[in-house]
């Protein structure tokens, strides 16, 4: 049922000729927002608008950007009806077909057995989504109401710090690259998947320590609100830190998986889908790679 919800949702945006609710641009905020912001606002074209957004350097940039990419973007679905002509059959059939491959939950109602959070080893991947519209309900990370099909969120589970409790290693825009306690991913109301590698634990543990060390676990590290950067060291956003880690044990776990290349076309054209899904390592891009086993994903009792 719920993945029913979900493709219906997604897909049948597809094609709404709604004007969405957005607010006004604020033109005092103006002043803030970037170069590059500010002159794809001034080009009122779609796929400039679009291409900054999901380059935006800044929350100004954000909310600068955000208003004028949805009227354009209802504005072109309005006189096109459907986005691309340029789509292909195969893109609707690899979208149709995303949701089942990122969980292998066909109908999203797996629950998650507790006690797998006890058998959780470091340097394993956690991925989530907030209840069952995900971000097209609650904006819960910058953008994802834009990028995230499953999952909003990622991050990587640590282990006991000091004897203390349980801990996963993420970057979130509330105070960047920061350990945070395991209950946060084990709150009701979560779907999360966990996925992990067949690495030796003991250098798991080793290049684990290199990448505290270098970006820091105490807002050392700010967060990155530039999506399609996901080369930059200076800021790092959730899967963007995942990718970095596994790139240090001899992994690339962004997967760039055409089906999720698909869903982006089929949201926002060809140029723009495939410059995020070349530039970015979305949540989703990490859920679908094939470097990593998925050890289970479902519900949060």
């Amino acid at each position: 049922m719920w993945y029913r919800i979900i493709i219906a949702t997604i897909l049948l945006g597809l094609l709404s000729t709604v004007t969405p609710s957005y607010a006004a641009p604020n033109d005092e905020s103006d002043d803030d927002i970037s170069p590059a912001a500010a002159k794809a606002l001034a080009s009122h074209d779609y796929e400039q608008v679009a291409l900054a957004l999901f380059s935006a350097q800044t929350p100004a940039d954000i909310a600068a950007l955000t208003p004028e990419f949805e009227r354009l973007q209802a504005k072109k679905n309005l006189a096109t009806r459907t986005f691309n002509s340029q789509i292909t059959i195969s893109d609707w059939i690899y979208a149709s077909e995303l949701a089942q491959k990122i969980t292998n939950d066909q109908k999203l109602s797996n629950k998650m057995n507790m006690d797998t959070y006890l058998r959780l080893k470091k340097g394993d991947v956690l991925l989530r989504r907030t209840g069952v519209l995900g971000c097209k309900l609650w904006v819960v990370v910058p953008l994802c109401q834009f990028w995230a099909f499953m999952y909003e969120h990622s991050g990587i589970y640590y282990g006991k710090r000091n004897q203390k409790y349980n801990e996963v290693y993420e970057s979130t825009s509330e105070g960047g690259v920061q350990f945070k306690n395991i209950n946060t991913w084990s709150r009701t109301n979560l779907y999360v998947g966990i996925h992990r590698s067949a690495i030796d634990v003991y250098r798991i543990a080793a290049v684990f320590e290199q990448l505290i060390n270098k970006y820091g676990y105490k807002g050392q590290t700010p967060y990155n609100y530039n999506l399609a950067n996901k080369y930059t060291d200076k800021a790092l956003y959730c899967s963007q830190l995942v990718w970095k880690f596994y790139l240090m044990l001899g992994i690339d776990v962004d997967s760039n998986d055409p089906m999720y290349a698909a869903w982006l076309r089929l949201m926002y054209g060809t140029t723009v889908g495939n410059y995020v899904s070349a530039n970015a390592v979305a949540p989703d891009e990490v859920g679908l790679t094939s470097k990593l086993f998925r050890v289970a994903a479902g519900w949060n009792n």
